[in-house]
């Protein structure tokens, strides 16, 4: 039996034992503290409702958190693998999900900088807002936007599953469509008078290549950097071979690298060259 086979296996063997409760989530932080990524330190607390509550340290900057953070911190690494998001830096948090990435920026650009979390999901976004509150120590400089990154501006269907699933591309649940609002990144630039833009992280579930062709004036203009989740498959193709095109046909530095077996991210931007 492989490594994998018996990671599985043992996992559940422990939901077998142990159902629910805090003795479930010490085993389970036991386990994962085993092989946590370098830098990392997990923890378990309790929230004001009596359930547990994770504490997550990564290279010295502390998260507590609804959900355990296992999975997520080496998002942490890849997403920065070449531009390192700064002190002062104006960030783009698109798919935020559980704000996870968008606390973990917060904290790394301080004060004087910005995270604005793009999430169209409102189940999301209540995950979003349960997850700062956890954080005392966190600046004001989280905005999120209820919004889709799209190429046009107008509503567009929209999975709302309230998972990492949901999709303006798959809309496997016909009771769980709605409608959202969509914004192209270059009018949401302009109407907000967004004069920084350094970094932007991009998670959306398939639309990578509809909100890049609503980015082209502002990837002139601030010359942001990227790191695209481009795993996604759209009309039986990775997402990322279109993403690759978008950036080389407007003459933009950009890489693809896989990480773990279905992590691929596309990074683009003057990071790469330096």
């Amino acid at each position: 039996m492989d490594s994998i086979k018996m990671k599985k296996q043992l996992k559940k063997t422990i939901s077998a034992l142990f159902p629910k409760g805090d003795l479930k989530e010490q085993i389970k932080l036991a386990y994962y503290g085993i092989n946590k990524p370098a830098h990392t330190s997990y923890g378990l607390a309790k929230g004001n409702n009596g359930k547990s509550t994770f504490k997550t340290i990564f290279k010295e900057v502390s998260l507590i958190t609804h959900e355990a953070l296992y999975f997520i911190v080496p998002d942490f690494n890849y997403y920065q693998h070449f531009y390192k998001v700064k002190t002062n830096d104006v960030v783009l948090d698109a798919g935020a999900n559980c704000g996870h990435l968008t606390l973990f920026f917060s904290k790394l650009v301080g004060k004087n900088g910005m995270v604005y979390a793009f999430e169209p999901d409102k189940f999301n976004i209540e995950r979003i807002a349960q997850n700062r509150q956890l954080n005392k120590d966190l600046a004001d400089n989280i905005k999120i936007e209820e919004l889709l990154l799209w190429n046009e501006n107008k509503l567009v269907d929209f999975n709302e599953a309230g998972t990492v699933g949901s999709s303006a591309v798959w809309i496997p649940d016909a009771d769980k469509c709605v409608q959202k609002e969509a914004v192209r990144i270059d009018d949401w630039v302009l109407k907000n008078n967004i004069q920084k833009l350094d970094f932007i992280k991009m998670d959306i579930e398939g639309a990578e290549i509809e909100a890049l062709d609503g980015c082209v004036q502002t990837i002139a203009k601030l010359r942001p950097h990227f790191a695209i989740a481009s795993y996604h498959i759209v009309d039986g193709e990775a997402t990322y071979i279109k993403v690759e095109e978008f950036f080389k046909r407007i003459n933009y530095p950009c890489k693809t690298i896989r990480f773990r077996k279905n992590e691929i991210i596309t990074f683009a931007g003057a990071s790469l060259n330096e």
